[in-house]
């Protein structure tokens, strides 16, 4: 026994293939894996289809290149003046915004403003509505009810 473990090794595989191969069925040899990637690519369509896909790749590679070509068309942005910055400001404060026009008052924002908890602006709107619109005025008049409540009670 002076063959070396590799030697043996491959000794072993010989022997089992070779036993393999006498006595192997024929229902065996049917299931052989089938090569299921080189089968795919044999078919005729997706030959017509490479052959489209090379067609689109090469109209995008040279739509890149000219583009990339034709550096003069990258917009160029300009730095802001320091005098467009400083007129903006910071005049975020609640005092300094200027009242809406009515016509931006809607059930919506009254809405949004009840989620704020911020029901003057709500009960300011909700009246502005009850001018508008007279033929909601049972329906305004309940909701005036209800905020100048909510009022009261977060005055508190």
């Amino acid at each position: 026994m002076g063959q070396s473990k590799d030697e043996r090794m491959m000794s072993l595989l010989d022997s089992f293939l070779e036993g393999r191969g006498e006595n192997a069925d024929v229902a065996e040899l049917g299931a052989v894996p089938m090569d299921y990637v080189s089968a795919y690519l044999d078919t005729p369509s997706q030959a017509d289809e490479s052959a489209a896909d090379k067609a689109i790749r090469s109209k995008t590679e040279q739509l890149l290149d000219t583009f990339l070509a034709s550096d003069n068309t990258r917009p160029s942005f300009q730095p802001v003046s320091d005098e467009v910055t400083d007129s903006a400001g910071s005049d975020d404060s609640e005092d300094d915004i200027e009242p809406l026009d009515d016509a931006y008052f809607t059930e919506t924002l009254a809405r949004i403003y009840l989620k704020q908890r911020r029901y003057d602006k709500a009960l300011e709107i909700i009246r502005s509505l009850y001018l508008n619109f007279p033929n909601k005025s049972i329906y305004f008049a309940d909701q005036i009810r209800y905020l100048e409540k909510l009022v009261w009670i977060n005055q508190k």
